[in-house]
């Protein structure tokens, strides 16, 4: 039986107005399954938890320590492993979650004490993955975050938004800036196609069931999805099969290539390796050997 997620689209995160920021920590059986948006500013910390990162238009593995800054507006879905949805199943994902609001900061962001601070929110209009020793030093400080208040909370408030002003160790998760709002009936639909193939995509998936989710024909949907994601639906199912092999790669030493190839959805090893390649820019066994060597 299909599960049907639904949640306001651009969802507000409740920051008290006598508050500069608002620290969350989620304890759940898994994330929010909602593609959506917010308002504000989000600094992600996965403390528990395995699955599929969906940021603008990227497609990545998360895992514990996985780290993001977004600003407002950039869609995103933290989608968790099947198995977390399962009963019963005793996992569960933790993760802490700092909001600010863009609107309190308009004062500020021309002095000139706060050059980096307004760099550091440009770069994170395109969504940032951190990573490296400043993800390690920012988490540690989150997790101080969390039970700090008053004065000392925003003193580490700072000293994080301080580290990521300077950080280094960083890439960025979407290939344009997102300043308008998503709309709820295109969400709506992008949420159903991505959470679809997240459960199916190690199964073959038809263009045209696929489409039928959305009420359009195959020629539709693909014009539809490419206009949305900035990629064809094969290629994005692709990369989803590709970063799945990537985890098992690095996670599971006990599986053979074979095998890693038939669970991330493709159908012969030739097609695998040479997919995998055109992606990650190295063979399956060169990409194991990179992390056995570590």
């Amino acid at each position: 039986m299909e599960t049907t997620f639904r949640r306001t689209v651009v969802q507000k995160s409740n920051i008290p107005e006598s508050n500069i920021f608002f620290v969350r920590e989620l304890r759940e059986k898994h994330f929010d399954a909602t593609w959506h948006a917010h308002q504000e500013f989000q600094l992600f910390l996965v403390v528990e938890g395995t699955g599929t990162r969906f940021v603008g238009n990227t497609v990545k593995p998360f895992d514990k320590g996985d780290l993001t800054f977004l600003a407002p507006n950039i869609p995103h879905l933290w989608r968790t492993e099947e198995s977390y949805f399962e009963h019963p199943s005793d996992k569960f994902c933790h993760g802490l979650v700092v909001y600010f609001d863009e609107g309190s900061w308009s004062p500020l962001m021309g002095k000139d004490e706060f050059l980096q601070i307004k760099m550091l929110f440009e770069k994170a209009r395109y969504g940032m993955e951190i990573h490296g020793e400043c993800a390690t030093t920012v988490s540690t400080l989150m997790l101080e975050l969390l039970h700090s208040h008053g004065t000392e909370s925003i003193i580490h408030f700072f000293k994080i938004l301080d580290l990521l002003s300077v950080c280094k160790d960083y890439h960025l998760l979407h290939d344009d800036v997102v300043d308008s709002p998503l709309k709820e009936i295109e969400s709506n639909r992008i949420n159903t196609v991505y959470n679809y193939a997240a459960r199916h995509f190690k199964n073959k998936i038809a263009l045209d069931e696929v489409a039928a989710l959305l009420n359009m024909t195959p020629t539709s949907f693909s014009r539809y999805f490419t206009m949305k994601t900035s990629k064809s639906f094969s290629y994005f199912l692709t990369e989803l099969r590709v970063r799945n092999a990537c985890k098992l790669l690095s996670t599971e030493e006990a599986k053979n290539i074979d095998q890693i190839c038939y669970e991330s959805g493709f159908n012969t090893l030739s097609n695998f390796n040479r997919q995998f390649k055109t992606f990650i820019g190295m063979t399956p066994k060169e990409y194991r050997q990179k992390f056995l060597t570590l």
